[in-house]
C-alpha cells in the first residue's frame, strides 16, 4: 500500500485536516531510490517520511486513523469506524492510495449519527495509472464506481498490507508470520546493542513462537512478540523488542506500509539515527514508511527535504492540526532543517509562555 493524500474531519481532533504523500518533481542525487510506483516514473510517492511536532500534535493519532481506515478497507466491517467518529457531529475521510497493480484509488467515507447507531456513506472513484500519469494527472481523471455492495468496492481494493506499532500498540497480530531466523537475527542485534549484557538470545525449544533472553542469571521469555517480565529490562531495552518485531517484520514483507511511531524515547540518538537507516535500507520497492520522533539529530539525516513534516496545533476556530512540508519553505540545497526548526520556522516547537509566567510568578512570591 502507498498513500498519496489523506483527508480528515472530525477524526481524532483533526478537522479539515490534509496531508500529503505525493511530491512534484524529481530529486536528483537523492539518496532514497526509487521514489515513484514502479514502472511510473512520473507517478511519484514519499517513500519515507519524517513526522515530526511537539506533544498532543496529532502523530500517534494520525496513525490509529489510518489503522482504523485500512482496517475497515480489509474487514469490510463499518464497524470498525466507530472509533473514528465524535458523537456530536458528522465525521469523514478520504484517501487516496495504491495498492497492488497500477490503479489509482479514492475512498471517501463520511460517518453520520443515527439513532440506530454510527452509519457509513462511502463514496469510491478509481483511475488507472499510464506508464507516463503522474498523481496529478490521475486526480484529475478519477472515475466514480457506482455500487450499493461495498463488497465490490472491497473486492477492487484488495487486502491492505499494513503494519502500525507504537508504545500502546505493538505488531504483534503478525509475529507468527515472521522468519524465526530473521526475528532471531534482529533481536540478537537490536538486544545486544542496547545492552551488550544480553547477547544470548535464542529459540525457545519448549514454547510456541517464543524466544528466550538470558542474561544476569535469568531468563526473560518472549512469547507471541509479548514480552514477559519487562519489568526486568531497562525501559529502553524493552523498547528494542517492539523495534526488532517491527524490523524483523519490515525486512521480511518489504512492501507494506508500515507506522512506526515513537518507540525510541528512552533510546540515544546514534541508534535510533542507525536503526532508521537499516528500515530505510530494507525497505521494498513499493513499500512506505512514516517514523514519528521527537529526536531533533534526526534533522541532520542526508535525506531530501520532502522526507520531513511537520505537525503543529493552530489556533484558528479552536485548535486544529495543520501539517507543513520543509520543502515547501527550504528551497535551496543549503537550507538547514535543523537550523529552521531551532528557529521555528515552521511553528513546531511548543509554546513555553506558560511556564515563563510560573517562573515570573515565582519570583514575585520570593
Amino acid at each position: 500500500m502507498i498513500v498519496l493524500n489523506l483527508k480528515l474531519n472530525n477524526i481524532y481532533g483533526f478537522s479539515n485536516f490534509s496531508i500529503d504523500f505525493s511530491y512534484p518533481k524529481k530529486i536528483v542525487n537523492s539518496l532514497i531510490e526509487d521514489e515513484y510506483l514502479e514502472g511510473r516514473p512520473n507517478f511519484r510517492y514519499k517513500k519515507a517520511v519524517i513526522l515530526m511536532g511537539a506533544n498532543a500534535t496529532g502523530k500517534t493519532s494520525l496513525g490509529k486513523a489510518l489503522l482504523s481506515i485500512v482496517n475497515y478497507f480489509n474487514s469490510g466491517d463499518p464497524t470498525v469506524l466507530n472509533a473514528l467518529a465524535l458523537s456530536d457531529s458528522e465525521a469523514s475521510f478520504q484517501i487516496d492510495f495504491v495498492n497492488d497493480g497500477f490503479t489509482l484509488h479514492r475512498v471517501g467515507v463520511r460517518l453520520k449519527e443515527t439513532e440506530n447507531g454510527n452509519k457509513s456513506f462511502v463514496s469510491y472513484s478509481y483511475a488507472e495509472i499510464m506508464p507516463k500519469d503522474s498523481y496529478e494527472m490521475c486526480c484529475e481523471k478519477l472515475t466514480p464506481f457506482e455500487s450499493k455492495d461495498e463488497t465490490q468496492i472491497y473486492n477492487k481494493i484488495g487486502k491492505i498490507n499494513y503494519t502500525f506499532s507504537c508504545p500502546d500498540i505493538k505488531p504483534t497480530a503478525k509475529v507468527a508470520k515472521i522468519k524465526k531466523s530473521v526475528a532471531l537475527k534482529t533481536l540478537r542485534a537490536v538486544i545486544g546493542t542496547l545492552d551488550p549484557t544480553l547477547t544470548d538470545v535464542s529459540i525457545s525449544k519448549d514454547l510456541r513462537n517464543s524466544f528466550i533472553i538470558r542474561g544476569n542469571k535469568e531468563e526473560i521469555i518472549i512469547q507471541d512478540g509479548k514480552l514477559l517480565g519487562r519489568d526486568s529490562l531497562s525501559s529502553g531495552t524493552a523498547e528494542g523488542v517492539d523495534i526488532a518485531f517491527f524490523l524483523a517484520l519490515l525486512m521480511s514483507e518489504r512492501n507494506g506500509f508500515y507506522y512506526c511511531d515513537e518507540h525510541f524515547s528512552y533510546i540515544q540518538s546514534d541508534i535510533e539515527k542507525r536503526i532508521f537507516g537499516l528500515m530505510l535500507e530494507h525497505l521494498g520497492r513499493s513499500g512506505q514508511l512514516i517514523f514519528t520522533t521527537h529526536n531533533t539529530d534526526m534533522l541532520g539525516l542526508n535525506l531530501p527535504k520532502h522526507c520531513f513534516a511537520f505537525l503543529r496545533k493552530k489556533e484558528e476556530d479552536g485548535y486544529n492540526v495543520c501539517v507543513t512540508y520543509a520543502s515547501d519553505i527550504l528551497k535551496r540545497n543549503t537550507d538547514s532543517i535543523r537550523c529552521a526548526v531551532e528557529n521555528d520556522v515552521f511553528s513546531s516547537l511548543s509554546d513555553e509562555s506558560l511556564l515563563d509566567e510560573l517562573e515570573m510568578r515565582c519570583d514575585d512570591e520570593e
